[in-house]
């Protein structure tokens, strides 16, 4: 279970309304905790293919067993298609699966292959690296556990297997493998095998609207549009176990008040300072580019309505975390920071445990010359708190009313998993390059999917 929330939620939660006040607390029972959201899909937002997958994934997975045990007699010829994160042995970046975004996008990509070519998703990360998938998420809808050896063997033992590797390729390499025929290429004959394992941290979602003449309309007939198609496909797929969503819900009913503007800043300062804390030399002074963007948002956007504005930050730098909290408390360092009117503003944050998903790579890289031994001495607990973390936090920044983000992966899928779109600004993240010219008040400041998906691990 995750910790309690960090108190400045409940320093922002005792300056709303009391009428929210107190819906607040209606949300919350001594014996369940916070009311998890309405059932996914409940008024047709998703769309309508949900059904019909299920039940043609259960199918295929029963022909599977049957398949294993030597009794498949049928003329038909099952196919699946599965994400695999293994662990690199020499912990290359290059090799990895990366971060929780840039497995996301490969998880998220591959399934919408699986649907538009009949095939039946499933989804594996090796333990040590760093944890189960199954262990990060419950399984709301489809079963997509998997023992990938046995899957190997059974199809290799068949000659009906094909292994596919996008790990790290660039756009025009994406393109060049999945539209090898151009826009009216036709997924089912990219791959003939029945059983395709699948290898990439890159995500195709947003393209195949864009490139694809075949598929989009049979996507928006499916109620799949460019807008909802990450949202509605990691939701069906993917969901925080109970602990995490408990905490989730603690900041998600403060967000989404009709009388808060909630605003989430996302701050990629770097891997080096989660593998070496001790040398943060981070600063409000040194990222004050996004808080000058954040408070010319939200006087842009802020409506009579909002009586407090909450300031959500995400962050890699434990230092820069501590700093943005402090102007809660300090308010000469609010004004210049928040501008007028500061006194509505509240800095909010989880205090949880900034971790890398992919630990043992980012140690490498910084620190090559410690040994196996030394890296896995860190607390598993720790690194697998961490992971939660980072899905905690990244599930929230997707529920702020607005997000500015660093042009990096982590953000951008908070963005593409959010409810409202154009309500995301994303800004250079290096500090060395901290000029703001643009006016983010300016409704030309918001960045679109179609933008979003030609950057880091694409889209």
């Amino acid at each position: 279970m995750p910790p309690a929330p960090d108190t400045s939620l409940l320093k922002a939660l005792n300056l709303v309304p009391q009428r929210d006040y107190d819906a607040y607390c209606s949300k919350w029972t001594a014996s369940y905790g916070y009311k998890d959201d309405a059932a996914y899909n409940l008024n047709g937002e998703c769309g309508n293919w949900q059904g019909a997958y299920a039940a043609r994934h259960h199918m295929l997975m029963e022909d599977y067993s049957r398949i294993k045990a030597g009794i498949f007699d049928s003329s038909r010829k099952p196919t699946f298609v599965s994400y695999v994160c293994r662990e690199d042995p020499g912990h290359r970046a290059s090799r990895g699966c990366g971060g929780l975004a840039d497995r996301m996008n490969g998880m998220v990509s591959i399934f919408l292959y699986a649907l538009l070519t009949d095939r039946a998703y499933l989804s594996h990360w090796a333990a040590e690296n760093p944890m189960l998938l199954e262990d990060l998420f419950e399984r709301p809808t489809i079963d997509w556990r998997f023992d990938p050896e046995e899957m190997r063997s059974v199809f290799v033992e068949r000659h009906d297997y094909m292994h596919v590797d996008l790990l790290n390729r660039n756009w025009h390499s994406v393109g060049n493998y999945l539209f090898p025929n151009g826009p009216d290429q036709d997924f089912h004959s990219l791959f003939n095998a029945s059983y395709i394992e699948w290898h990439t941290n890159r995500a195709f979602v947003i393209r195949t609207f864009q490139e694809s003449t075949r598929y989009p309309e049979r996507l928006t007939k499916m109620g799949i549009t460019k807008e909802n198609a990450f949202r509605c496909i990691i939701d069906y797929l993917f969901r925080p176990t109970f602990g995490s969503r408990q905490f989730i819900n603690a900041y998600k009913n403060l967000f989404e008040m009709d009388s808060v503007l909630s605003i989430g800043i996302q701050i990629r300062t770097g891997d080096i300072d989660i593998v070496n804390p001790e040398e943060d030399q981070n600063t409000l002074e040194m990222w004050n580019h996004f808080l000058r963007c954040a408070n010319e948002l939200r006087d842009s956007v802020r409506t009579p309505q909002h009586f407090r504005v909450v300031y959500f930050l995400v962050t890699d730098s434990t230092r820069l975390r501590n700093e943005f909290a402090s102007l809660n408390n300090d308010l000469i360092k609010a004004r210049e920071y928040l501008g007028e009117p500061y006194q509505d503003v509240t800095a909010v944050i989880t205090g949880l445990p900034i971790e890398h998903v992919e630990t043992k790579t980012i140690q490498h890289k910084f620190f090559p010359n410690k040994t196996e031994d030394e890296i896995m001495a860190q607390d598993r607990r720790r690194t697998v708190s961490g992971v939660n973390a980072a899905v905690i936090e990244n599930w929230l920044l997707s529920a702020t009313d607005y997000r500015l983000i660093s042009r990096q992966g982590f953000g951008k899928l908070a963005a593409f998993h959010c409810r409202t779109p154009n309500t995301t600004i994303a800004i250079q993240s290096h500090h060395h390059r901290k000029k703001h010219t643009e006016n983010c008040g300016n409704p030309n400041a918001i960045v679109s999917f179609d933008t979003l998906s030609t950057w880091w691990s694409l889209g």
